[in-house]
């Protein structure tokens, strides 16, 4: 039994006809009858019934499709390992940040022409653990509010991960052109009572709920009116670019808001109050690849310094 029997085999059985089974594997009927009947001579069971439109798989036939299926599953699997021992990865997981996925692909361009591969997934921070733990990527980066980082450090220990911090950045306010808070350098907590936002979907690590601890938020007086909930980050910044709608988050590069056509605006009162770093696995070297991308952050650190009134 060899791959071609396999893969003649699962396309006749798609195709329901060995004329069109031969049309599909580029090359003859008579060709794919004959690799058919020997691989039912090394079985010795019939794998097809003729019909007056085609053929159709025995019951037999029906039981070893599953089998085939797997075994050639299994092979394409190991093929892309080998693949992959010849190629340098990279696989980055984040909470959503436009700012990150535009230097995961500056990252990418300034490998042209070499084996890279880039996988970057955006995502909650429970996937984001779960990613790092169980599906091996190399760095997690996230947005922590600082007064739930004991709580977090203390369940990455259990994991056997380590957070390291780049900077403490401040809680802002994102708004396009038409919100009222465009232009604003600083925004009073109170200001934001009945603001309606767009907001990436809740998260226990969800910045904005730092305003919760604002007496003015706390005790009800003043609440947020979520609009949109969304988990993408082009809606978000497409919103914030039409439409009145602004967005409580945080941010680490202060640099091309122009370019993206919204502002940042600091909460006063919440400066220092975001934590923003990434995760790894503690214990494990990090790739070439980890580190380089970890340098080419580095370089923009700088420009990452949080933004006071004083």
């Amino acid at each position: 039994m060899n791959l071609q029997q396999l893969t003649y085999f699962l396309t006749s059985a798609q195709k329901g006809s060995l004329t069109k089974a031969a049309e599909a594997l580029y090359t003859t009927q008579p060709h794919v009858s004959q690799v058919i009947r020997s691989l039912e001579q090394e079985l010795g069971i019939a794998l097809f019934r003729r019909t007056g439109s085609g053929i159709e798989l025995t019951r037999q036939g029906q039981d070893i499709r599953i089998y085939a299926e797997n075994a050639l599953k299994n092979v394409s699997m190991i093929r892309e390992i080998c693949e992959e021992s010849t190629e340098s990865t990279l696989k980055i997981a984040a909470n959503s940040s436009s700012w990150l996925a535009y230097l995961g692909g500056d990252y990418f361009l300034s490998h042209i022409g070499e084996k890279l591969k880039l996988k970057y997934t955006e995502c909650r921070t429970e996937e984001l653990l779960f990613l790092l733990q169980e599906q091996n990527y190399d760095l997690g980066f996230l947005f922590v509010p600082t007064n739930k980082m004991t709580g977090l450090e203390h369940r990455l220990r259990k994991r056997h991960m380590v957070y390291t911090e780049l900077l403490q950045s401040n809680l802002v306010v994102h708004s396009g052109p038409k919100s009222p808070f465009y232009g604003r350098d600083f925004i009073e907590p109170e200001e934001l009572d009945q603001c309606s936002c767009i907001q990436m979907e809740d998260d226990f690590y969800s910045v904005e709920e730092l305003l919760m601890t604002h007496k003015a938020f706390y005790s009800g007086r003043c609440r947020l009116k979520k609009v949109v909930t969304t988990n993408s980050n082009h809606l978000m910044i497409r919103m914030l670019q039409q439409t009145h709608l602004c967005n409580i988050g945080s941010y680490w590069y202060r640099g091309n808001e122009e370019e993206q056509r919204f502002g940042i605006s600091v909460i006063n009162g919440f400066q220092g109050t975001v934590s923003f770093g990434f995760l790894s696995q503690a214990g494990r070297e990090r790739s070439k690849e980890a580190e380089d991308f970890l340098q080419m952050l580095a370089d923009m650190v700088p420009v990452m310094v949080p933004v006071t009134n004083e």
